[in-house]
């Protein structure tokens, strides 16, 4: 393996924890935004549809943006606009202003999601062996280094016109540096061709599996806690360990995600996720008890770890061609599944009740087996 290779590797990995930190910066300090600005609920709805939004559209232009100019220099302009977001939101004057900032949040995280997973399948294919899901485990790692910082500031009764600033520069600073001195140079396999031209067909069943994946990770990251809460009883502290358990056991799988898929292949791999994500689900709904539903939720986070991984990292093969673009597409289908997840699942909730609108993410972890064989 050669050198850049390896630098590679753990440039892209760093840039996929400030990914994930960045984000999980602004997640766990919404109550305190919320409150410094005096949101009410709807003003606050209506902000969280501009990240959506923002990240939508981004989603649907990154691929075309990296055909032209190659994943780096679009990881880089990822980074600085999701980094700047962050003091953005924190100053935001009023409620208008809240909303455009978090457009540009959203703008920023899909630009260096879609650049930084396209960058990574171009070092994979140096590789010429699974490596994709380790990214994944970082992005979860600085995720719950960010909120790990978040509490610390919050007992610490830092505001976020403080924090957010600062976690902006530092992370900005750390992803300049990685992207600087360890991306591959030169340009990217299909850059410089047609930036508009159409996914293949092949890449279609992949693009339903990352649906199916993000609203099966949305179902426990929205719901698990009200789960817990309203269906179980669980006090405030146990409510909280379904989606700690969660998260631990998708890094763990993460981490290993890589060498399973090298020994048993990603259709069996795909297949074992399903299965074991909608066992995770079954546990949850037929034992509503607080101790077994967190087990069923960490039974999910073992499922449900790999598949978006594998899925992008298919794409990139898929489409050799322009693997940036593939990615991208694939990655739009993922974040329509999380986007759409909460309205689903609220929707049946509140018409049937909670255990009811969870079984349409166990309807989501059976398609994943079902269409494992389009990895092949």
């Amino acid at each position: 393996m050669t050198t850049d290779l390896v630098r590679a590797r753990r440039a892209v990995s760093v840039v996929f924890a400030v990914c994930g930190a960045a984000f999980g910066t602004w997640l766990a300090r919404v109550p305190a935004v919320q409150g410094g600005l005096g949101l009410s609920t709807g003003q606050l709805a209506t902000g969280l549809f501009g990240l959506a939004a923002g990240s939508v559209a981004a989603l649907l232009l990154a691929g075309a943006v990296i055909t032209r100019v190659g994943s780096r220099k679009t990881a880089v302009a990822g980074a600085a606009i999701l980094c700047g977001g962050l003091p953005l939101v924190a100053f935001a004057p009023n409620s208008t202003v809240f909303v455009g900032a978090l457009v540009v949040l959203g703008i920023g995280n899909s630009t260096l999601d879609v650049s930084m997973n396209a960058h990574a399948a171009r070092v994979e294919d140096g590789y010429g062996r699974p490596i994709f899901a380790g990214f994944h485990a970082f992005w979860s790692i600085g995720g719950l280094a960010g909120s790990g910082a978040d509490a610390l500031m919050e007992t610490w009764h830092v505001p976020v016109t403080t924090h957010f600033p600062l976690a902006g520069a530092t992370l900005l600073a750390i992803a300049l540096w990685a992207i600087g001195t360890g991306f591959l140079q030169g340009p990217d396999r299909g850059q410089g061709g047609s930036p508009f031209a159409l996914p293949e067909r092949a890449l279609i069943p992949l693009g339903i599996v990352a649906f199916c994946g993000f609203v099966v990770e949305g179902a426990v990251n929205s719901w698990g806690a009200v789960y817990l809460s309203d269906i179980t009883g669980a006090g405030p502290a146990v409510a909280s360990l379904g989606y700690f358990a969660f998260s631990v056991t998708m890094i763990v799988v993460r981490l290993a995600a890589d060498r399973i898929v090298e020994r048993i292949g990603p259709v069996l791999f795909l297949r074992l996720a399903g299965v074991v994500a909608l066992a995770g689900f079954v546990v949850v709904l037929a034992a509503p008890a607080p101790l077994a539903a967190v087990f069923g939720f960490a039974l999910v986070g073992l499922g449900v770890a790999g598949v978006v991984p594998v899925a992008w990292s298919a794409a990139g093969r898929k489409q050799r061609d322009a693997p940036g673009r593939a990615v991208a597409a694939v990655a739009a289908c993922g974040f329509a599944g999380f986007l759409v997840e909460p309205v689903i699942i609220g929707a049946i909730a509140g018409w049937a009740g909670l255990p009811w609108g969870l079984s349409t993410a166990m309807v989501a972890a059976a398609a994943v087996a079902f269409l494992a064989r389009s990895l092949r």
